[in-house]
Formats: structure tokens, C-alpha cells, sequence
């Protein structure tokens, strides 16, 4: 016995490379029990594992991507999020393979979290040229849902259906995947309001309700029943969109879940359309109350849009909701709400104010064709020098 060593034997490093692939299918899944379960399970593995640099910064990333699904199915702050990516900014430039194409993947989730629509772009396109190097095809459409959700908030109609469609092809392929194919299928059925096609939409919003009731999902049939309500509202049908809404906001309180805001806005949105604005103060007061206890400033600044507009007159308010929306490039938002802005001025007979805000939609709608131009001249080539990339940060960097 003499010269061997008496400590526990060290856990192979594939094993837990094993579990982290099962932890990450559950977080895609949505599976917050399952997550955290698994979490809890590789942690004490990691512990005593057979040292691998790259078992561990995979771990660190879907340490990072469990933390945005968290965020994502409940209402809450992003303060842990935000240092966690603070930590992994500082692995930009070191890394290959696989591990970059996660990182530039989630970091593209993230500033698509903060609605920095440019520079999630910017990161999904750098994850893009490293997507041929992963196997899984599931991998692949899950990208490509992402991708499209980004150039559906950014009005780019064509890359978002492009994408939309490419995911929906290979979710079709199999059995488990009906809840990835109702998310994919809200972004088409987005598209096509888009494009005006809201009969189109609504038929795909009721198709999208009847699944998640057979799946028994509930953050699912709340989702469904919000874009409805949302779709409904651009058809100017409040009542109908108020019935909807109702049935979002009850789930979305009972679940706790980050559309909660969401929902109490388009509530909020539907009664001031329908000139109930005294009816509509509740939802802005819980709504306001709930964006900023989580700091989230794009419905912060979306909610003072009505209050400013339909409550209480407050231009200087209204145009510093315009500033933020423009310095995050969110030109779909500026579109869509300067019209409304400018036609709720027209009907008023405030010609003057009613011309301020139609000139901010035509530049706006500019900007959007803009963008259409310059991502259709980088779709042959997009270079994997992340200097040029647009990204910001070290590299990394309507009612929608």
C-alpha cells in the first residue's frame, strides 16, 4: 500500500460533462425544477472532479444561461444576471470552439434581455459563423428561434420569417417539442400583424391556446392569451382584448412570471384606446410599481408613454420615453408609438403636435429600412473580427 494515494478517486470530468448536457436540455425545456435539481447534482460533482478548464467554463455558461431562464419565467431583478455576465465578459477572445459559440449565443440572449437589439444581433450573427461546429440540430433550431425573436422586435419582417421558419423545420421533425414550436409559431403569427394579416394571426395566436391547454402549461396558455389580447387591440376589439388580458394577467400573477408587466401594459393600453383611462390608472399604478421594483426600463418607460398621453399630459415625459427607445435603437417601438402618439393629436385637432410626432415615425420607418439594407448586405459574409462586429462592450457586447 505503501506510495498510493488514500483520497477519494477523482469523478472523470466526461461524466460530468454528461450531466451538464442534461442540466442545459432541461433549462431549454424550461424546466425550473428539473434545472435546479440537476444544478445542485453537477455542483457536487464540479467538486470533485478530474481537473478540465473546459468542463468548467461550460459549467459557468449554463450557470449564466440557467440564470436568464430564471429571469425569464419569473418576475424579478436582474442584478444576478448582470454579474454573472460582468464575470464572463472576461473570457472574450479565449476561447474556441463550442465554448465560444455558447458564449457569444448567451450573450446575445442577454442583451436581447436588456433590449439592446444591435448589439444581440451583433453577438448572435459572431455565434452564427461557429453554428456549422455543433452537432445537435435542436441546437441549431434553438438559435435560430432566438435570431428570429430579435428581428421581429427590430421590424426586419424577412430575417425573422427566414429564421422563424428554418427553427419550425426542425422542431416539426419531432415529438417533444410542442411548446418550441408555440414560441416559434408567436413570432410568425407577430410577423404576419406585422404585415397586417391579422386575421392570419389571430387564427395562429387560437391554434397556439388550444395546444398549451393539451400541454397543460400554463405560462403557455397566459402567453397565448396575451398576444391575442394583443392582437386584438390592434384590431381595435378592446372589449375582446380585455377578456383575454384578464386571463394573462391571473396566470402571469399566480406564476410570478417576467410578462406580468407585459400584460398589465396591453391592459392598461386596451382601456385607454377604449377611452376608459380612469379604468385603466389601476393597471399603470400595479404596472409602473412592479417595472421598477425590477428595474426594467423598457415598460418603465413604455407605461409612462400612457400615462403621459392619455392620464396626465406630459410632452417632456412622453419625448424622454422617445429618447430612451432611440438610444437602444428600438425603432419598431418608435414607430408604433408615435403614430399613436401623432394620430391621438390629430383626432384632437393639435395639428402642430400631431406633424412633430409623423415625422418621427418617417424617420423612424427610415431607420428600419435602413437596417433591412445593411443586414441583407452582410448575410453572404459576416467577418469573425468582433472589433468590427458592432459589439460594444469588450468585444462582447410597440407592444411587442
Amino acid at each position: 500500500m505503501e506510495g498510493k494515494c488514500l483520497g477519494f478517486d477523482r469523478i472523470p470530468y466526461d461524466l460530468v460533462s454528461t450531466r451538464l448536457n442534461f442540466w442545459y436540455t432541461a433549462i431549454k425545456n424550461n424546466l425550473i425544477t428539473e434545472a435546479k435539481e440537476i444544478k445542485k447534482e453537477v455542483e457536487q460533482l464540479i467538486d470533485n472532479m478530474e481537473e478540465n478548464q473546459d468542463v468548467l467554463m461550460y459549467y459557468q455558461l449554463l450557470d449564466f444561461r440557467h440564470e436568464l431562464m430564471l429571469s425569464y419565467m419569473r418576475s424579478e431583478d436582474l442584478k444576478e444576471v448582470n454579474e454573472t455576465y460582468e464575470q464572463l465578459r472576461q473570457f472574450d477572445g479565449n476561447l474556441t470552439g463550442m465554448l465560444e459559440y455558447y458564449f457569444f449565443f448567451f450573450m446575445g440572449m442577454y442583451e436581447f434581455r436588456q433590449r439592446e437589439l444591435t448589439t444581440a444581433i451583433s453577438a448572435y450573427r459572431i455565434a452564427e459563423t461557429k453554428l456549422n461546429g455543433i452537432e445537435d440540430e435542436i441546437e441549431h433550431a434553438e438559435f435560430y428561434f432566438k435570431i428570429s425573436e430579435v428581428y421581429y422586435y427590430m421590424k426586419q419582417t424577412f430575417f425573422s420569417l427566414n429564421y422563424a421558419k428554418r427553427a419550425l423545420r426542425i422542431y416539426s421533425k419531432y415529438n417533444s417539442y410542442a411548446d418550441h414550436i408555440i414560441h416559434v409559431q408567436c413570432i410568425m403569427a407577430g410577423n404576419l400583424m406585422d404585415i397586417l394579416d391579422y386575421e392570419g394571426a389571430l387564427n395562429q395566436f387560437r391554434e397556439n391556446l388550444n395546444i398549451a391547454r393539451k400541454l397543460n402549461k400554463s405560462h403557455l396558455v397566459g402567453t397565448s392569451h396575451l398576444n391575442l389580447g394583443i392582437c386584438c387591440i390592434a384590431r381595435e376589439n378592446y372589449e375582446e382584448a380585455e377578456k383575454h388580458l384578464m386571463c394573462s394577467i391571473k396566470i402571469f400573477e399566480e406564476d410570478n412570471h417576467s410578462f406580468l408587466p407585459k400584460a398589465l401594459f396591453n391592459m392598461a393600453h386596451a382601456l385607454c384606446k377604449n377611452e376608459r383611462s380612469r379604468d385603466a390608472k389601476l393597471y399603470l399604478e400595479k404596472g409602473v410599481f412592479l417595472a421598477k421594483m425590477n428595474n426594467d426600463l423598457e415598460y418603465i418607460n413604455k407605461f409612462n408613454i400612457l400615462k403621459s398621453l392619455y392620464v396626465k399630459e406630459e410632452k417632456y415625459l412622453l419625448d424622454q420615453c422617445f429618447v430612451f427607445f432611440k438610444e437602444r435603437q428600438m425603432f419598431a417601438d418608435i414607430e408604433d408609438f408615435a403614430l399613436e402618439v401623432a394620430e391621438y393629436y390629430r383626432e384632437k385637432k393639435r395639428y402642430e403636435l400631431a406633424s412633430e410626432y409623423y415625422h418621427i415615425v418617417n424617420i423612424a420607418r427610415k431607420e428600419i429600412k435602413k437596417g433591412e439594407i445593411i443586414y441583407e448586405n452582410q448575410n453572404d459574409f459576416i467577418g469573425n473580427d468582433h472589433d468590427s462586429s458592432g459589439l460594444y462592450i469588450s468585444g462582447v457586447g410597440g407592444s411587442k
